[in-house]
């Protein structure tokens, strides 16, 4: 007898440890399959919906097709019967402008300003004369230099070269700093960077930002006061102004370099800039479709599973294929969400639905800063305090370049971070079911990429929810036109969209929700 009840604990241990196979669980994932997939990023990707931004007709479309999917098979809207989720933002556009003479120059081709750095009001100057003041060094080592020498700087635009020498000794913000204690009008900066711009800056000055009603980044910038405008200039539009003093920006970055002593000169010009933000209201659109729990009592929980479907646009300064399609960021996460909603629909149609309810979050605005997310936590539809888990679906669509015994991988990233009964879930589920590689690289607390704070399930974190985040990497066409929906592996895709199905399964069916017992990580 007492053998018999050693057997028995231990077949009872080794159930509570592991979920096995479900059989039903298995039938409705079939739909997970390469065909399905092809055909929701097929639209997804096109160029048809040119790189779907938030707040834009294009988003819209796309949110559109994901609501119309939700009611095709027959998942429910979840905004009193409704699929959409209207969200209230400002779209900031920052107008700017510079003219010499009577030629005007291209922003961000020709010059830039740093969008953060103009103001609502923004500025307007004129000038029919600028101090070139070299490097704009003030050098009091034991050979003393000084770009300026004796010339005023107050009420002046100042023209100065990017990094060169001495600038340890005096750095790009102490140049700064004493232009601005001395009420210079403005910097010009001739940088290279402006004619050689890297991929990320290119993005980032021609991308349009994107803030919440009611959020303090708005209040911040409502009371933002101008500073002096610093100007980043191409070659082009400094050899323009220095066209009068019959120079150029070559000649005279040689004459510095080769007498390393300062030579500021004043030059009659007519130079004229502009800038200013100006505040666009958008409605970008969340999608939000409902699977009603089948247990009388558990139906009042909720699991999340969310995708952002928004992307970055259309890149206007590029030359060639000027759309994001973004593919894999997001098409392959959000053809990996309906995917798993149609895995649910039909395990209800054979009668095995969920005993919790199932909320899909098709979110906008994540590349504007988990924007729809953010909204979400402030206008639920669902009470957060029954959300159970978020498990978030980003980039699911492609192997990276990290080494891995093979492609059949995922990256998990934030399971363990408040419960560790949703880690146990999402590991035991993988080694039962899909048997993927979890590498967890991402998950550290000293991540450079910090990624566990960059999607939407950390809006859905700080509210003390747990969250898993299935991410497939970073590869060469991440947030470039050349993500498109030739280089995407389906097989991939449908490994991993089944193994987030499974474990959704697991966590919807569970008798307890997973347990919260670490401290939000804020």
């Amino acid at each position: 007898m007492k053998h018999k009840q050693s057997l028995l604990f231990i077949f009872l241990l080794l159930c509570s440890s592991s979920f096995a196979q479900n059989k039903d669980a298995i039938a409705s994932a079939k739909v997970i399959n390469t065909v399905n997939a092809k055909s929701h990023l097929s639209f997804l990707a096109s160029d048809e919906l040119r790189g779907r931004e938030a707040g834009t007709a294009d988003g819209d479309k796309a949110a559109q097709y994901i609501a119309d999917y939700y009611k095709k098979i027959g998942v429910k809207g979840a905004v009193n019967g409704a699929y959409i989720q209207t969200v209230t933002a400002k779209r900031v556009l920052l107008n700017e402008s510079v003219k010499v003479g009577g030629m005007s120059f291209k922003p961000v081709v020709d010059f830039f300003n740093m969008p953060a750095s103009v103001s609502l009001s923004g500025y307007d100057i004129k000038a029919d004369s600028i101090l070139f003041a070299g490097f704009g060094v003030i050098d009091e080592g034991l050979q003393p230099y000084n770009d300026f020498q004796d010339h005023e700087v107050t009420g002046k635009v100042v023209m100065l070269l990017g990094a060169g020498p001495r600038d340890a000794a005096f750095s790009f913000q102490q140049k700064i700093s004493y232009l601005a204690f001395h009420k210079a009008k403005a910097v010009l900066l001739v940088e290279p960077v402006v004619d050689h711009k890297s991929d990320g800056l290119m993005l980032h000055l021609s991308g349009t930002p994107m803030m919440l009603e009611g959020s303090q980044e708005l209040a911040s910038m409502d009371k933002m006061i101008q500073g002096m405008p610093i100007i980043y200039i191409g070659q082009k539009v400094a050899d323009a102004l220095l066209n009068t003093a019959k120079t150029d920006v070559v000649a005279l970055r040689k004459k510095l370099m080769d007498s390393n002593k300062p030579f500021p000169f004043l030059f009659k010009t007519n130079f004229s800039a502009q800038a200013s933000r100006v505040l666009q209201t958008v409605n970008p659109i969340n999608v939000l479709g409902y699977i009603a729990g089948t247990d009388p009592v558990l139906k009042d929980e909720v699991l999340l599973l969310s995708a952002h479907y928004d992307h970055l646009g259309i890149n206007h300064y590029t030359a060639g294929d000027s759309i994001n399609n973004g593919a894999d960021d997001n098409g392959s996460g959000t053809s990996g969400m309906l995917l798993i909603a149609d895995a649910f629909m039909e395990a209800i149609k054979a009668g095995k639905g969920p005993k919790r309810s199932i909320l899909f979050m098709a979110a906008t605005g994540e590349e504007k800063g988990l924007l729809g997310s953010s909204w979400y936590v402030n206008h639920p539809v669902m009470p957060l305090d029954k959300t159970i888990a978020n498990l978030n679906v980003d980039m699911i669509g492609r192997a990276d370049t990290l080494p891995h015994p093979d492609i059949n991988y995922i990256y998990i990233i934030g399971a363990d971070r408040l419960s560790n009964d949703l880690d146990r879930v999402v590991k035991q589920t993988n080694s039962d079911y899909t048997k993927l590689e979890l590498d967890e690289r991402y998950n550290v607390r000293n991540d450079p990429f910090q990624l566990y704070y960059r999607s939407d399930h950390y809006n859905f974190a700080k509210q003390g929810i747990p969250v898993t985040f299935y991410f497939g990497g970073f590869h060469g066409d991440y947030h470039r036109p050349s993500d498109e929906f030739d280089k995407i592996d389906f097989e991939l895709l449908c490994k991993r969209a089944q193994l987030i199905f499974y474990t959704a399964w697991e966590l919807a069916n569970a008798p307890t929700r997973p347990i919260v017992d670490k401290k939000i990580d804020k």
